[in-house]
């Protein structure tokens, strides 16, 4: 017998309740218990640039995968990034992935820039639909690159992420990761106003090398900024998990 499929989607700023309780209980079967309506409410509901389009996908009835396109601007750009990407063990191989993911472009039409940073599950599925890398981030923290970090997205997201610190160096403010210790990861160059909102780190003489999975956007979509800029590299601290 045929399995039926039924894709639904809210925007966050009017959700459903019934997407949004089953989307926290499908990314904590999937990832490990870390949505809490707090995360939720903190990344989708008091998002700085506007309202996130959440996705749910159903098999006979049963909510089997879910996505969202976090609106999460570039450079002024409005702009939406894939996140916490998910399908039950038991429907993995049914293509829900892609069906979620193509849908959610047709609603959000093709000049609208859409990227991700896939992990290594996820980032096959994106090659297959054609989406292409942009660029690889290798960055060595001892000499740190200035890349600025928009003000009102580190008080708003990464103020939210516990373990997030700041230094001060050459009369300049960076924010950062603590790791092992003394081990961190630079995320990048704050004014002081916006430094002083995260704890200072004491001890930020030895840092860590990172280097991440590429982030990507869709060839396919008529995108001027991409097309114009081939370039253009999306910033490290715009990934979600940072």
């Amino acid at each position: 017998m045929e399995q039926k499929l039924e894709i639904r989607n809210c925007w966050t700023n009017a959700p459903s309740n019934q997407l949004k309780r089953d989307f926290i209980r499908l990314a904590n079967t999937v990832f490990g218990a870390f949505v809490t309506e707090a995360y939720y409410k903190a990344k989708f509901e008091d998002d700085v640039y506007g309202p996130s389009l959440l996705t749910i996908i159903y098999v006979d009835g049963q909510p089997a995968g879910a996505d969202v396109m976090w609106r999460n601007d570039l450079w002024g750009i409005k702009a939406y990034q894939t996140v916490d990407t998910c399908v039950l063990e038991q429907y993995r191989g049914m293509g829900l992935f892609k069906k979620m993911t193509r849908w959610e472009l047709e609603l959000l039409g093709n000049d609208t820039l859409v990227y991700g940073f896939p992990n290594t599950n996820s980032y096959p599925g994106y090659v297959k639909m054609g989406w292409q890398v942009e660029h690889l981030y290798k960055t060595l923290c001892l000499s740190p690159k200035k890349e600025i970090i928009e003000e009102e997205y580190a008080a708003w997201w990464l103020k939210a992420q516990p373990g997030i610190s700041h230094i001060q160096k050459n009369g300049n403010y960076y924010l950062i990761r603590k790791k092992k210790s003394p081990v961190a990861t630079l995320i990048g160059q704050v004014g002081e106003t916006t430094a002083c909102l995260f704890p200072q780190l004491g001890n930020a003489r030895l840092f860590k090398s990172f280097e991440t999975k590429s982030s990507i956007y869709n060839k396919n979509k008529s995108i001027p900024l991409v097309c114009n800029q081939p370039k253009m590299e999306i910033p490290y601290w715009k990934i979600d998990a940072i």
